[in-house]
């Protein structure tokens, strides 16, 4: 049997705490400490001006000692530009932000696929005053890993900020991960809380540990689902970097 131990972090493009770019040395800096065999990125930003052109994913890798990684767009070009930004899922040449997978196992092959989204946009309310904002693309990026216990399917995903669309898209998300061989881990920023995930994933274990915001944590919105497998303990991490706190989860596989 192999314990696995699996982190699901939204690194907000590897933005410090304290606020601002990281560098590449503060980026890995942030991570020390932290062990792990699989990790689950979201909002993470390569070859992005607004991050120093790093490939966050890889100088994370780097980090904790991951010799395996994947990473798919959700949105290519500088994405400083907003609307001009390209919208393609995948590993295409040049800039792009989206997902990440990290693994000290090999990489038996790997998917991303896009997820329905708002296309409208939407009413807000900050500061006593209203807003619009736009729902960003969203998808999902998945992989088979061969571990020693044999095939395991794992996906990182990041979810819509709009609660009903998270809700439809999560279902959906969980029937193409139905194909991946062997046990199946599902990781990322959910924009879910748990009572709403635990619902929706009646047929996964789930995580449970409040990881938004990254401060003094009131909710949980990152998570991880499990099947095939068992949790065996949780917990969210405070890091360096991000609004988020990184959700650290001890798994056994069968």
């Amino acid at each position: 049997m192999t314990r696995l131990r699996v982190l699901s972090f939204n690194i907000q493009r590897g933005l410090a705490s304290a606020g601002g770019a990281t560098d590449e040395r503060t980026l890995a800096d942030a991570f020390a400490g932290v062990s792990a065999d699989v990790v689950a990125l979201q909002e993470v930003d390569r070859d992005q001006p607004r991050s120093r052109h790093l490939d966050q994913a890889h100088v994370i890798a780097d980090a904790l000692g991951l010799a395996h990684v994947r990473f798919a767009a959700v949105l290519g070009g500088d994405v400083r530009l907003g609307k001009h930004a390209t919208t393609r899922l995948g590993d295409h040449p040049g800039a792009g932000y989206g997902l990440a997978i990290l693994s000290r196992y090999p990489i038996t092959a790997w998917f991303a696929r896009p997820l329905p989204r708002v296309r409208i946009p939407l009413p807000g309310w900050k500061a006593s005053a209203p807003f619009t904002w736009r729902d960003e693309p969203r998808g999902a990026l998945a992989a088979v890993l061969a571990t020693p216990d044999g095939p395991l399917g794992f996906c990182s995903t990041h979810l819509s900020q709009a609660g009903p669309m998270a809700a439809l898209q999560l279902p959906r998300l969980l029937r193409s991960v139905e194909t991946l061989p062997g046990a199946r881990i599902v990781c990322g920023d959910l924009n879910l809380n748990h009572a709403t995930v635990a619902r929706l994933a009646r047929r996964y274990g789930t995580a449970r540990a409040d990881t938004f915001p990254a401060d003094h944590p009131r909710r949980q919105i990152d998570h991880a689902l499990v099947r095939g497998a068992r949790i065996v303990s949780t917990s969210a991490t405070r890091l360096p970097v991000s609004d988020h706190r990184a959700l650290e989860v001890t798994i056994d596989l069968a």
